[in-house]
């Protein structure tokens, strides 16, 4: 009786050996059974996502690397920190952030359609970029353009993207990112900014300090949305005329 429960749990032990290598095998086998070309797509993709300068080291040491590059799909993942807003040096750097946006990078359109907007003064084409980044997620073109809609008389739309930014904790971060942005460049088109439809503003304000680009959203918030979206307008309007709001 001894004999079989040991022959038994010998038995069971061969077994799960056997499970762990079948699963192991088909782990390994599903892994290198994709195509070569997807493999390598994900992997620069990854890179790109993390660090630019590793990006572009990577192709440069491989030819499989070096062929799929400009792939829409890396592309549009690729990290723009280290790439100059408007790179006036690098006619590369030039290149390679116009073909990003071709791709529908929301970092790249998001770039552009400040500089469109607020350098070059080309309002409809810095609109289409700032909402096709909108979008697609990218926070900092949804604040961007919600100010200009409030500015512009198209305040529902502008208060729903200011709203969308508020939702994700988004209003510092989006306000610092601007100011990066347009400290970078030659400014030929500024915004006025609408008057506060509140009629209670006046309390609200007194309520509430003017926001400043090192605050959190959750440190100004403000009750009412009229005056809260008027805030982020006034802080912008002012911040493209130089004049400091805190």
């Amino acid at each position: 009786m001894k004999g079989n429960k040991i022959s038994s749990f010998q038995g069971f032990l061969k077994l799960t050996k056997r499970v762990r290598k079948s699963k192991t095998n088909s782990l390994t086998t599903s892994i290198f059974s994709l195509p070569n070309e997807l493999l390598i797509t994900e992997v620069l993709a990854r890179v790109a996502a993390t660090s630019i300068c590793d990006f572009f080291n990577l192709i440069l040491s491989c030819k499989a690397f070096h062929q799929t590059a400009d792939d829409n799909y890396i592309l549009g993942h690729v990290s723009l920190d280290k790439v100059p807003v408007i790179p006036w040096r690098s006619p590369k750097q030039a290149f390679f952030l116009e073909k990003c946006k071709e791709t529908g990078h929301p970092e790249a359109l998001y770039r552009e359609g400040v500089v469109q907007y607020f350098s070059f003064a080309k309002v409809g084409e810095g609109l289409n970029c700032l909402n096709s980044a909108a979008k697609v997620g990218h926070v900092g073109a949804a604040y961007v353009l919600g100010v200009i809609l409030l500015c512009i008389d198209k305040g529902g739309d502008g208060r729903r993207l200011l709203n969308y930014v508020k939702s994700k904790k988004g209003i510092g971060e989006s306000r610092k990112k601007f100011k990066d942005v347009i400290n970078r460049l030659w400014l030929n088109n500024f915004l006025e900014p609408k008057p506060n439809a509140c009629p209670m503003q006046a309390q609200h304000r007194r309520k509430q300090r003017w926001p400043s680009d090192d605050d959190d959203d959750d440190d100004n918030d403000v009750s009412c949305e009229a005056c809260g979206c008027h805030l982020q307008v006034i802080f912008v309007c002012n911040l493209l005329r130089g004049i400091v709001t805190y």
